[in-house]
């Protein structure tokens, strides 16, 4: 083997095919001397000319064009419906272990149903359902709607392959979305199943945006699949207020006191009312029927509140626990320091 040999062999270290293809050639070189030279000089030609239609077939591999890898890729996601459904594992910080969190999300009707599990348990820590308008809902803003873009991208001239990788010890082509914004959205897709592996975001300057999230899965599914359920049991209700009293828009979520898993969410309207619906049996923790301490919080352009109030679950419906005063409506004045004075 000569130095030319070798730079041929990395040069094609990650393509068995076009390595395959070389080896011929190199064989045809060493054929015996009783080969006539026209056979060998043709079967070098076939080979350099088999090398050639691949490279054309390959462009991802030189970062530009369609290619097979997008075509593939926007094979690889399943679309028996309009509703977006996707699995995402996140880690949150602290001692808290990995979640495991199923979204269905229906951008015309405006409608998002989270499921959030964790390693530890089969059964759900949260389901329900909310309206989302922009994706506003989910750990990653933005996401659901980049998830929902993605199949439309590869379809059009809106991504593009821009080289190779791992990931977690996957190999992987990146592919980045033309999505627009100050965000630059990568997808890292599986070069085996050209299935999305990993969402990431990244600043105009390439640098990390801290944005990743590890993708279990996308598919789109029919309305009926994704069991929306609208008229769960209303959880709490209330009035979200700014710093000058008056009634104002906010992102309203609600999660057990004990834990970090957000287990309903709703956004205000413009009179400031909100209401949280969710139904207690779908998870173990909220039908066990005892009292449960809740934490309200809210987050506006007023700034925030955090808000602590009592329930407990029976015949699957929601009530005021009596120790703790019962299921009145919460009024919520957002700060940006120190707990504001009465309205």
């Amino acid at each position: 083997m000569n130095t030319r040999d070798r730079e041929v062999l990395h040069l094609l270290r990650d393509e068995p095919e076009l390595l395959a293809i070389a080896d011929a050639v190199a064989e045809t070189q060493h054929a015996p001397r009783r080969m006539r030279p026209f056979r060998a000089l043709a079967a070098v030609a076939l080979a350099a000319a088999a090398i050639f239609a691949l490279v054309l077939a390959s462009p991802w591999d030189r970062g530009g064009g369609k290619g097979g890898v997008l075509d593939r890729a926007y094979a690889a996601v399943d679309s028996r419906g309009p509703v977006v459904h996707m699995t995402i594992r996140i880690k949150p910080p602290g001692r808290f272990s990995a979640v495991t969190t199923e979204t269905f999300y229906d951008k015309t009707r405006n409608l998002l149903r989270v499921v959030t599990r964790s390693k530890e348990s089969p059964f759900a820590l949260a389901d329900y359902t909310t309206k989302a308008a922009e994706d506003e809902f989910v750990t990653f803003p933005g996401l659901l709607d980049a998830a929902d873009f993605y199949r439309t991208a590869l379809a059009t001239d809106r991504a593009t392959v821009v080289g190779k990788g791992t990931w977690n010890s996957q190999s992987v082509y990146w592919v980045r979305l033309k999505k627009g914004g100050g965000l630059v959205l990568e997808v890292g897709v599986d070069r085996q199943s050209y299935r999305p592996v990993v969402f990431r975001g990244l600043n105009p300057d390439r640098s990390s945006a801290g944005f990743q999230v590890a993708v279990l899965g996308l598919e789109y599914v029919s309305p009926p699949d994704a069991h929306f359920q609208m008229n769960a049991p209303v959880l709490v209700t209330g009035t979200v207020v700014g710093p000058d009293c008056r009634p104002v828009r906010a992102r309203v979520g609600a999660s057990l006191s004990r834990s970090n898993i957000e287990i309903a969410s709703a956004r205000s309207g413009l009179d400031g009312r909100f209401t949280l619906r969710v139904d207690p049996r779908k998870s173990p923790l909220l039908a066990s029927g005892e009292a449960l301490k809740f934490t309200l919080v809210a987050q506006g352009n007023g700034g925030f509140r955090f808000e602590p109030f009592w329930r407990f679950s029976r015949d699957g419906r929601w009530h005021g626990d009596p120790r703790h005063g019962r299921a009145a409506p919460i009024a919520v004045r957002l700060s940006k320091g120190s707990s504001p004075s009465g309205c």
